[in-house]
């Protein structure tokens, strides 16, 4: 069976900075720690508009 999902399970050197970066310009991502994963985001998979933020949003923090 395919399977289906909503969001994505990103990586980050430092998630706590990097989910500090991204409240503060108002996307809201989950913190994974208390699965075993606190090197990792979960980002919902929203909008177009919404998904071009979460891009955005990162380009700027990664510096890109």
């Amino acid at each position: 069976n395919p399977s289906v999902g909503n969001f994505l399970l990103v990586r980050f050197p430092d998630a706590d900075t990097a989910w500090s970066h991204l409240q503060k310009n108002g996307i809201i991502v989950r913190k994974m720690g208390a699965y075993g994963l606190s090197d990792r985001l979960r980002i919902t998979v929203g909008t177009e508009s919404e998904n071009r933020a979460v891009v955005a949003t990162l380009a700027g923090f990664l510096g890109r």
